[in-house]
C-alpha cells in the first residue's frame, strides 16, 4: 500500500492510496491516474477515517513543494484535491512547522473538519521517502512510461 503521514507532537494525517484507475496504461485527463485515497486525520480527541477521490499527479505536485520545503526548512506546500474535499497547507519556517486546513467527506453535507496542529521537521523526515516511494511507481503529469 502506497502511504504518507504527516506527523506532529499533538496530532497526524495519514493518506494512502485504495484505487488507481487504468494503471498504467491510461491516464486521467487531469493528469496522473485517477485513484480513491483513504485519510486519516487524528488530532486531540478529534479524529476522520474517510476517502476521497484524487490524482496522482496532485499527490506528484504535493511531493515536489513539499520536498523543496523541506530541504529548504522554508516555504508552503498545499494539496488540494479536485473535488475540494480536502485542502491541506504545510508551512516550514526555520524547522518550525504548521499544518492546516479542512476535510469535507461528502460536499452535499456542511459537517466540516477544520484541523491545525504543529510539528517540526524530525517528525516529517520519512514523509519525504514514502511520498517519492508514490511518485516512482505513478510518475508525473503523464503517468509512467511503459517500455516493451
Amino acid at each position: 500500500m502506497e502511504k504518507f503521514e504527516l506527523r506532529g507532537q499533538d496530532g497526524y494525517i495519514k493518506m494512502w492510496i485504495q484505487q488507481v484507475f487504468g494503471f498504467p496504461n491510461k491516464t486521467s485527463y487531469l493528469g496522473g491516474y485517477e485513484c480513491i485515497v483513504g485519510i486519516e486525520i487524528n488530532i486531540g480527541n478529534y479524529n476522520v477515517k474517510s476517502e476521497f477521490f484524487s490524482t496522482t499527479v496532485e499527490l506528484f505536485n504535493f511531493r515536489n513543494k513539499f520536498k523543496t520545503c523541506h530541504d529548504e526548512l522554508n516555504g508552503i506546500a498545499e494539496f488540494k484535491s479536485y473535488e475540494d474535499n480536502l485542502e491541506l497547507t504545510v508551512k516550514y519556517s526555520l524547522g518550525k512547522v504548521l499544518i492546516w486546513g479542512k476535510f469535507q467527506e461528502n460536499m452535499s453535507v456542511d459537517t466540516i473538519l477544520e484541523y491545525d496542529f504543529s510539528t517540526d521537521q524530525s517528525y516529517l523526515q520519512s514523509t519525504v521517502s514514502e511520498l517519492n516511494q508514490i511518485v516512482e511507481k505513478y510518475g508525473g503529469m503523464k503517468g509512467v512510461r511503459i517500455k516493451y
